[in-house]
């Protein structure tokens, strides 16, 4: 038995030191040593637990006997002592009763006998033993009994010395013999049983930490999916403890992680498109600017030189006008844009007609359409009241229709509708447009400021791809929506503001 636990050991430490030391590992070998440890304690000591364990019940189990059958005695009733005697001889317990009448002198009234019928204790030699270690001086009537082994470990069983009354004493005693056998067939069940249960253990243990790890290292492996910016890898929610709780979170961190490094690389892309687009602004600008300035400086010098004739130098002045209030008109609008978007723009608040912003509009630009020969329709339900500042709204709604009639095509149609808006309390302006579809991209940065549509009309189109990003600004600080669809043959702008009712 000593040589298989050696064994035991030996594999349990080289398991010890070769395995990984994984939470797998780790646990089947907790377990393992646990049982290990237990198989150990039987070993060193589970015959001297065992002995003593069954020597505690037996003397329990004499102090039992000992009531029983003293007050069977007791009871004067003949019919009652017998049966009470051969149960307790079944729990093989010896049994003398007798009457003590000096200390050589007794009278026996019960003494067990073997199945040959011999006494199984030798009374008379016992009765001089325990008169001349005074035993009877310690012993009282109805008193407690005494459990000794008085006769020396030769005898090797355990004794039980009682008074019943005034002259009667009951001697009791169980063979060690016994004891000892049924400790020893104990203990050898007990090991045995331990080592089926270590076997049997670490088969269970195998399957289970497979079952609580497998899910550790889905988490470990989408961990490092993460770390490489691969969100595509999910742990399994398969349960609601801690491993489940931590899935989940795992699982919630990936999809922040992700949304928030789109919506970055989102902003990074519209931060390099901007640069670019300023990039392209300046060049451009410079390009513009490179012109009028050109052309103001080559005039001024002619008429400081009183070049040309008076009706020459006057047509001079107007060129130099000109190309001025061209180069201050675009300053203008700049400095527009910066400040609405820089939020040091105030706005006069008032209530007014959505209907009215949109006839002034299209009356100012009623000869520019008719010599574009441009068709327009107004298409309006009823007159609608909105609250924000008139000018700003105004400048809106030019920057939508000069826009329009910009990149109107061939079939030289505009639509202009005022209705309310699907969602409750709002009006809607529409601006329609014959023209080709926008891509995807267009529409994406169409808002942004610097951006040009046709990038090959360059400075020719008197464009710096301000006029939407203003009126973005606008309707952003008038807290309105605003937006851009493709529909058949044409293209949509929109904005829509709050409805108020006077």
């Amino acid at each position: 038995m000593k040589r298989l636990f050696l064994l035991w050991t030996a594999f349990f430490s080289v398991l010890a030191l070769t395995m990984k030391r994984s939470i797998k590992s780790k646990l089947f070998f907790i377990i393992a040593s646990v049982l290990t440890m237990h198989i150990l304690i039987l070993l060193l000591f589970g015959s001297t637990a065992m002995e003593s364990f069954y020597s505690y019940n037996k003397e329990k189990e004499l102090r039992y006997q000992q009531n029983v059958l003293a007050t069977a005695y007791l009871s004067n009733n003949e019919a009652l002592l017998p049966p009470k005697i051969n149960a307790c001889e079944t729990e093989n317990i010896n049994i003398f009763i007798f009457i003590r009448i000096d200390d050589e002198t007794f009278i026996q009234m019960y003494n067990s006998r073997s199945q040959e019928g011999q006494p199984r204790i030798n009374t008379r030699a016992w009765y001089m033993l325990v008169t001349q270690i005074g035993l009877f001086d310690r012993l009282s009537p109805g008193g407690e009994p005494i459990i000794a082994d008085y006769l020396g470990d030769s005898t090797g069983s355990i004794q039980l010395y009682s008074q019943i009354d005034e002259h009667t004493y009951l001697f009791l005693e169980t063979p060690k013999e016994h004891i000892e056998t049924n400790a020893s067939l104990a203990l050898q069940f007990s090991i045995y049983a331990s080592l089926f249960t270590l076997m049997l253990g670490m088969i269970v243990t195998y399957f289970i930490s497979s079952r609580i790890t497998e899910p550790i290292r889905r988490i470990d492996a989408a961990a490092k999916k993460i770390s490489n910016m691969d969100f595509s890898e999910r742990c399994p929610v398969t349960s609601e403890d801690e491993i489940g709780q931590l899935s989940e979170s795992i699982n919630i961190m990936s999809d922040k992680l992700k949304t928030n490094i789109d919506l970055l690389k989102k902003d990074l892309e519209r931060e390099e498109q901007t640069n670019r687009m300023r990039r392209d602004f300046m060049a451009n600008v410079s390009h513009d600017f490179k012109t009028p300035l050109s052309l103001i400086a080559a005039y001024t010098e002619a008429i400081r030189d009183g070049e040309g004739s008076e009706e020459e130098r006057q047509e001079y002045c107007d060129i130099i006008i000109e190309q001025s209030n061209t180069m201050s008109q675009f300053v203008t609008r700049l400095l527009s844009l910066s400040k609405l978007e820089s939020g040091m723009a105030s706005f006069d608040m008032s209530f007014f007609s959505i209907n009215d912003v949109v006839a002034t509009v299209i009356k100012n630009h009623k000869l520019l359409l008719q010599q574009k020969e441009i068709h327009y329709t107004v298409q309006t339900e009823d007159e609608y009241i909105v609250q924000g500042d008139y000018n700003q709204i105004t400048q809106a709604f030019t920057n939508l229709l000069e826009n329009a009639i910009k990149y109107v095509d061939e079939k030289k149609e505009i639509r202009v509708a005022i209705r309310e808006a699907d969602e409750e309390g709002k009006i809607g302006v529409f601006v329609y447009n014959s023209s080709p579809p926008l891509p995807d991209e267009d529409q994406e940065h169409l808002f942004d400021e610097f951006y040009k549509r046709d990038k090959s009309r360059g400075a020719d189109s008197k464009s710096y791809g301000l006029g939407l990003a203003i009126f973005r600004a606008i309707i952003a600080g008038h807290q309105g929506s605003y937006g851009v669809y493709n529909i058949d043959e044409g293209v949509v702008f929109w904005f829509e503001l709050n409805k108020e009712e006077l």
